[in-house]
């Protein structure tokens, strides 16, 4: 599956991107590893332990489109093609309600979790485009489709994020290149954890699930599946 198939992966340090790596470093996939820690990309790498050519790691802020054409001109260079999109990037601020959330507050929010985004499709789908296949997966959030009171830029910028892969799926309809979006609810992290320290986090989502769903979704058994919002909300 995915043989010889590149496959970047943004967000890749975090808590379900480097999850997510390691489903993705057990196919056959050769690996474009991003985020903007060097020292956390090398403990990545070396712990997925994947021979040299196929896996790839370089840092960058995946807000700056610069950084973002630079990063996809890199990887083209090293590999000669990109194949598919997994961004794991974004975050989660909230806490106040709109009348007291600051205009930084709500630019931050929507530069993690849709600027990002934006950049990197807008990046990478000439290329998809070109070779005639390429899957594109985001992660959104349920809060997008069923928002909740003090989380504003949050919520907008996830609910944006389905807005983008949507019209991407429209627009590379019939071409061999997919867009999904996946709308986890709450996900098992150590964040998750220490922030919500009384809850049960059994019945939160588990990153290997996304990272599974992810994996089908890159497969050619998904391909008829374009534009799709694939809730995984565990008992939540």
């Amino acid at each position: 599956m995915l043989h010889d198939r590149v496959v970047l992966i943004g967000g890749a340090t975090g808590a379900l991107g480097s999850v997510v790596t390691r489903v993705f470093a057990q196919t056959e996939a050769r690996l474009a590893l991003t985020c903007q820690s060097e020292q956390a990309l090398e403990r990545l790498t070396g712990e997925i332990d994947l021979p040299t050519d196929r896996v790839f790691a370089a840092t960058a802020d995946v807000t700056q489109p610069d950084e973002v054409e630079e990063l996809v001109a890199a990887i083209i260079a090293r590999f000669g093609r990109l194949d598919v999109l997994l961004n794991t990037v974004g975050g989660w601020a909230g806490g106040k309600p709109v009348e007291k959330t600051t205009v930084e507050e709500w630019e931050h929010m929507l530069a993690l979790n849709l600027r990002s985004a934006f950049l990197l499709s807008r990046a990478v789908l000439p290329h998809m485009l070109e070779s005639g296949w390429g899957r594109i997966v985001h992660v959104s959030s349920k809060t997008a489709v069923e928002p909740r009171s003090k989380q504003v830029g949050y919520a907008v910028s996830k609910m944006g994020l389905i807005a983008l892969v949507e019209v991407v799926a429209a627009e590379v309809k019939g071409s061999g290149v997919t867009a999904n979006v996946i709308l986890p609810s709450i996900i098992d992290t150590p964040a998750n954890r220490k922030m919500m320290s009384k809850a049960d986090p059994s019945k939160w989502v588990e990153p290997e699930q996304i990272g599974a769903t992810m994996r089908f979704l890159c497969s050619d058994a998904a391909a008829s599946i374009n534009g799709a919002r694939v809730p995984i909300y565990g008992a939540v």
